[in-house]
């Protein structure tokens, strides 16, 4: 009896196994680790945050967004999204407004379709994990010189692209004002003092001294942020190790932001994508616009302080 259930528990595992899974598995990996090292850090640090130079990336993001709510074949505008993006990858960093425009627009197309297809937290937790690992350790890389991981992370999320297939799930929760709002601030808190990080002498991120230090709080934090998820106040735990990050960047303690800040940063997100994923594609992606509102805001603030 036991074997046999060994057996069943064996062949449902394979089955879930299969060439789409892994496919979507990479596609999201490579997609949010492209987002992290060539859109959030690479471009923005290559044009040094200037405001007149990249404007446009969250303009084509937003637009992105809603174009792909009202497209009826998402899956192959997601494909021909990724194909523009590895072309434009060969001629990365140089680029105008416009192609930065075309860039914004495929990440805000490509991300809201991503999440809408991920089905439980598991999935999440090791996408997240290797995406900040690589971020990590990659970023270590100079702004300008990552053209080349750039098109490998770009070639990856397209040929992953054509073998995923989407999930025909009905999503029905509601985007609650209540529920949607800490998850708004937590992603202000997090780009303002990346942001103000990034121009100060404290930047943990590229200080080798940490790197080790980061990786494993990051995956400390994805660890608590699973186990935790139906925690009732998480909101006041998630606002407490912000409010330590800041501290200890005002008192410049570098270690313990080394610690805090990286853990505070996976636990949150695991806790927002556990409840993007539950929304149907209309609420996703009026949240997916709020969140890069919020992402400009804390740019818009960094620069201001």
């Amino acid at each position: 009896m036991e074997t046999n259930l060994n057996i069943e528990y064996q062949q449902s595992w394979l089955e879930k196994i299969n060439i789409a899974y892994i496919a979507f598995l990479l596609l999201f990996f490579a997609e949010t680790s492209y987002y992290l090292l060539i859109l959030q850090t690479g471009i923005v640090d290559y044009f040094h945050s200037n405001i007149q130079q990249i404007w446009t990336i969250p303009i084509g993001g937003v637009l992105g967004i809603f174009s792909i709510f009202k497209i009826k074949n998402r899956t192959e505008s997601v494909t021909l999204a990724l194909f523009i993006q590895t072309l434009l990858m060969f001629i990365y960093p140089h680029y105008t407004l416009f192609t930065l425009f075309i860039l914004g627009y495929s990440s805000g197309l490509v991300a809201p379709y991503l999440i809408y297809q991920l089905q439980d937290k598991k999935e999440t937790l090791f996408i997240l994990a290797g995406a900040y690992l690589l971020g990590t350790f990659a970023i270590h890389i100079a702004s300008e010189h990552r053209g080349l991981l750039g098109i490998l992370l770009s070639l990856i999320a397209l040929l992953s692209s054509y073998f995923t297939l989407p999930h025909q799930q009905k999503k029905e929760d509601t985007l609650s004002i209540q529920r949607y709002l800490p998850l708004f601030f937590w992603l202000l808190l997090d780009a303002t003092l990346f942001e103000i990080l990034a121009r100060s002498s404290m930047d943990i991120w590229r200080d080798e001294h940490f790197t080790i230090t980061i990786a494993l709080s990051h995956l400390l934090g994805l660890y608590i942020g699973y186990k935790l998820y139906n925690f009732n106040h998480n909101n006041r735990v998630i606002l407490l190790l912000f409010g330590l990050s800041y501290l200890f960047f005002i008192l410049h303690f570098s270690y313990l932001l080394a610690i805090v800040y990286p853990i505070v940063i996976s636990y949150y997100n695991l806790i927002v994508l556990k409840y993007f994923m539950r929304l149907s594609f209309g609420q996703l992606t009026i949240a997916s616009f709020s969140l890069w509102v919020s992402s400009g805001m804390g740019l818009f603030i960094a620069l201001h302080i």
